[in-house]
């Protein structure tokens, strides 16, 4: 039997990393294989410069060999794929892999090559705040990857074209686009949530699950139907606001949890984990967000089988 696949896509610090982790909470219990597509760097961090290459560069990517493990994986089987560490910028490896119920497959370039996107029975595109995101890259480079702030500055501004031309160009592709929108306190949980589920066409009713949801009528969660979204596609909108209260966001897990195997709402305390230097603060809507993503990826295996 073949293991579900999750693709995850975005730009550096866009929250890859802690939807993993949210994922790996919620489905740890039924086997999860975590795999960062960003290892699979042809060159270290040094000979990226070099050759005037960025990282969001496919250039700088050995995609097809990606692809091939990810071929392997889909099918059940085990690879040895190249290991990147991030914290000296060197190759290190090979590390071996293995497949399991859930292949999470999470980077920059995950939907970058035509073959990959079926591979995946779901794909999501973070895309928080711009600045946003450059203020988490800022302090997650510095405090984890050996970075001056001023080495990060300068690549900001050498890797935008390539960011722009070969990562943000997959957000089309996706099944799933979650945006985080910072709340004027700028504390790093006072985070909005928007989740753009899309639809097959504009005739498909709203989905029973996100029904539920909006029978129940939780404070801070809104759902919509859009026509089109950005990328001209019919979708469901579904805003949690960063404000949700404890009992509104409980009652939201409870709706969510229903088709996650081994749920168990105490464990709701262990989602939604931002960190920031030594410590991790909570966010109700990320630990909603992670959930909705869950249930939208069983959701796809329940209707393939």
């Amino acid at each position: 039997m073949q293991p579900l696949m999750l693709g995850l896509v975005g730009d550096g610090a866009s929250g890859k990393t802690t939807l993993v982790r949210g994922v790996v909470r919620l489905l740890g219990n039924q086997g999860v294989t975590p795999i960062c597509l960003d290892d699979y760097y042809r060159y270290s961090r040094t000979d990226r410069r070099a050759r005037g290459l960025t990282e969001a560069d496919p250039a700088a990517n050995d995609l097809e060999l990606m692809m091939q493990h990810l071929a392997t994986l889909r099918a059940g089987g085990t690879v040895r794929k190249p290991f990147y560490e991030h914290r000296t910028g060197t190759l290190r490896g090979p590390e071996e892999v293995a497949a399991t119920g859930l292949v999470l497959a999470y980077g920059m370039l995950t939907l970058a090559l035509p073959d990959l996107l079926p591979l995946f029975d779901l794909t999501v595109y973070l895309e928080p705040d711009q600045a946003l995101r450059r203020a988490w890259r800022l302090a997650r480079d510095v405090r984890e990857r050996g970075y001056t702030a001023a080495e990060v500055m300068e690549q900001r501004e050498r890797r935008e074209g390539d960011a722009a031309r070969f990562i943000r160009v997959q957000r089309v592709l996706a099944d799933v686009v979650v945006r985080f929108h910072d709340r004027p306190s700028g504390s790093n949980p006072d985070l909005d949530a928007e989740l753009i589920l899309r639809r097959a066409d504009r005739a498909t009713p709203l989905d029973p699950l996100l029904a539920r949801l909006q029978q129940a009528n939780v404070p801070g969660l809104h759902i919509t139907q859009l026509d089109r979204d950005d990328d001209g596609k019919p979708a469901d909108l579904v805003t949690i606001d960063a404000t949700i209260s404890q009992s509104a966001a409980t009652a939201a897990a409870m709706i969510l949890g229903v088709g996650i195997p081994d749920f168990q709402l105490a464990e709701c305390v262990n989602l939604g984990q931002i960190r920031t230097d030594d410590t991790a603060q909570h966010s109700r809507s990320l630990a909603l967000t992670q959930m909705l993503i869950v249930r939208r990826l069983l959701q796809r295996s329940s209707d393939a089988t």
